[in-house]
């Protein structure tokens, strides 16, 4: 009988261990009412009543003037003040006159509107690859409006323009063809307003800033103003907004329906693929931290695009890696099926954990030298049905990725962990219930058919938490796979800051397991089992994509 207190033990230790990586954000919209952008324009004008620029924001929000003049005045404030530095304060001026244009365009729907004293009406700048149409989003919110909780910091740059964050619903006609949209949150994506007024003809323009963070203006080219924690601090609170999920490791059967692959941006042809894969009962969210660190370089905003793969962590590790080949090679057939794309040649995967066991499958060979581990029978001679047969190769036979060009590993159990090993992990494993497929009907028999010293570990289903057992004949023999020569592999290792390696620990895995030889590259980060979270950990996953 397991004593309650050892299971109290035990959730305590696993939370304590994902907690470290949790990524849940508050979020907060405050108050974007036409009467509080009202009142912040006036404040700004009367801050700066002195300049000419401060008289047309405040000529602007003087009582029943038309709307033709105030969109007049607020175009006049905006040029006079256009490409001052972010410091000045002046550019508070150029701010608050763009935030009422954009609220007064909202109102109408982003339809035309007249100008005083203009030839044209002020519009919207049509849809590009660096400009979003924002009659296509479902939502369109002022960045700083947005209040984040959990973040470590929030990822800015300043100057030209004034940032939102337009959100797009699932299902949303401007999403089509999206191979991968979360049914949850959808997608969102930063943007920066700015009024431009070339050859007479006045545009309200919202730029891309992950396609584009500069702008022409006057001649010079400028930074633009950004706010990418907003962006991805709403598509979170969109979601489940949790890193956790204990009910998806034991009621993995429930949970194989939202299994796949997820997009954190529109897919761009000219990124490379950055594949994120969480760990034992946790989610995507568990890489927030490390996205929004990331968002800081403008080299990795240029180079790279984040997708994340979600996947129910009871299932054995060669099941999931099956499910993230599947949904690449829906992926790429969605999105390159001519096999013409060079960047999607170039993923670079990155696992946490039970995450960096399911991507270094992607870079082994499997097939015979993984069947004969476990068995002398061929799977022709398995008596067992031919769906069960076909299920089973799906599982172990396979090639390395001819796409996947890196892989980084941050506190990976390549040998497993003893925390694994213990009668209350034996409990939870027993009650993880995996999905029911053909190869459940005939697992006693393929059992018979393993080599005799393995057989208990087919009796009964192989979940995660089996696999995940220090020294598991499992996991042995995924080392014992070949590894594909030509992929640079790379360990980011967490010692709890103690320095002992070889001899340290991360609390949850140790150095003997997490160390893989032949590693590109090695990193000890002062960390606990998220090192995936940590800043030295990120770092070193920057300076790794900053050299792919």
């Amino acid at each position: 009988m397991i004593q309650s207190s050892s299971i109290r033990a035990f959730f305590l230790t696993a939370s304590c261990v994902l907690v470290s990586g949790c990524a849940v954000v508050g979020v907060r919209i405050q108050d974007e009412s036409s009467n509080s952008i009202r009142r912040y324009a006036r404040a700004t004008a009367h801050h700066n009543g002195s300049h000419v620029a401060a008289l047309q924001l405040d000529r602007a929000n003087q009582p029943r003037i038309a709307t033709s003049e105030k969109l007049a005045a607020l175009i006049e404030a905006i040029r006079l003040t256009d490409g001052v530095s972010p410091g000045n304060p002046l550019s508070e001026i150029n701010r608050a006159a763009t935030t009422q244009i954009v609220s007064l365009m909202q109102a109408a729907n982003f339809a035309p509107l007249d100008v005083a004293g203009y030839e044209h009406p002020l519009t919207i700048r049509r849809e590009s690859k660096d400009t979003l149409n924002p009659q296509t989003s479902d939502r369109l919110i002022r960045a700083d409006a947005i209040s984040i909780r959990g973040l470590r910091r929030r990822t800015q740059q300043s100057g030209s323009g004034v940032p939102y964050v337009a959100w797009f619903a699932p299902k949303s006609p401007s999403l089509s063809g999206q191979a991968g949209i979360p049914p949850l949150a959808g997608l969102s994506e930063p943007v920066t307003a700015v009024v431009e007024t070339h050859a007479g003809q006045p545009a309200l323009v919202f730029y891309r800033t992950l396609q584009t963070d500069h702008v022409n203006i006057g001649g010079k080219n400028l930074p633009l103003a950004a706010d990418y924690s907003g962006q991805l601090a709403y598509l979170i609170a969109q979601g489940r907004n949790r890193s956790l999920d204990i009910n998806a490791l034991l009621f993995t059967d429930r949970n194989m329906d939202n299994a796949g692959l997820y997009q954190f941006e529109r897919f761009d042809p000219d990124k490379i693929p950055v594949v994120f894969v969480h760990g034992l009962m946790s989610r995507p969210e568990t890489w927030t931290q490390a996205v929004n660190q990331l968002l800081e370089d403008p080299e990795i905003r240029a180079r790279y695009q984040f997708w994340f793969f979600l996947y129910p962590t009871g299932l054995p590790v060669w099941m999931s890696a099956a499910k993230l080949r599947g949904e690449l090679d829906r992926f790429r057939n969605t999105y390159d099926p001519q096999r013409r794309n060079r960047n999607l040649d170039r993923v670079v995967l990155a696992g946490h954990s039970m995450g960096g066991l399911i991507s270094s499958l992607l870079i082994r060979e499997g097939g015979r030298n993984l069947w004969q581990q476990f068995t002398n029978t061929p799977p022709e001679k398995l008596r067992i049905s031919a769906e069960s047969k076909r299920q089973v190769l799906e599982i172990v036979d396979f090639k390395p990725r001819l796409d996947v060009a890196r892989v980084v590993f941050f506190a990976t159990p390549h040998q497993g962990s003893s925390l694994a090993v213990n009668p209350v992990a034996k409990f939870f494993a027993d009650m993880v219930r995996l999905p029911f497929t053909p190869f459940e009907r005939d697992r006693l028999a393929f059992a018979q058919a393993v080599h005799e010293d393995l057989r208990s570990l087919f009796v009964a289903p192989a979940n995660s938490l089996v696999f995940l057992r220090a020294k598991s004949p499992l996991l042995m023999a995924i080392l014992k796979l070949p590894l594909n020569k030509s992929v640079p592999y790379h360990s980011i290792i967490g010692d709890r800051g103690k320095g002992n390696t070889p001899d340290s620990s991360d609390g949850v895995v140790p150095y003997w397991s997490s160390h893989l030889p032949g590693a590109a590259s090695e990193k000890i980060v002062p960390s606990g089992h998220g090192a995936n979270e940590h800043p030295a950990g990120i770092d070193e996953f920057r300076r790794i994509l900053a050299d792919h």
